[in-house]
């Protein structure tokens, strides 16, 4: 199994929901900056448990950092160019800095997700 760590800021606050089988899901975007004038967007799930504490705890500017299973989605873009989004379903997930400071500062959420 292909594992990814990254270290970025969250992009927005986290969305959450339900799947139909009632499994918690939370979602967010993260900007890793890979040169000094690159940023990659990598969308990032966090599942159950953990998922609750990143949507209790996260918000947008926060950092993180990521360790998880990539996966890569191709898709064509509306000037018929071809692309491609990275995605990471999310084993666990540390909170870094706090965006203007606060008491979360450091705290980790980990879990690991059985597959």
């Amino acid at each position: 199994m292909l594992e990814i760590q990254l270290i970025g800021n969250l992009g927005k606050d986290p969305e959450a929901r339900y799947t139909a089988e009632g499994t918690f899901v939370c979602t967010f975007p993260v900007a890793v900056s890979t040169r000094k004038d690159e940023t990659v967007w990598v969308e990032v799930s966090v599942w159950r448990e953990l998922g609750e504490r990143c949507h209790q705890y996260l918000a947008k500017g926060r950092q993180v950092f990521v360790r998880g299973v990539p996966t890569l989605e191709a898709f064509t873009r509306k000037n018929g160019e071809a692309g491609a989004s990275l995605k990471v379903t999310a084993q666990s997930v540390q909170f870094l800095g706090v965006k203007g400071g606060g008491e979360e500062r450091g705290r980790a959420a980990e879990e690991e997700i059985p597959f």
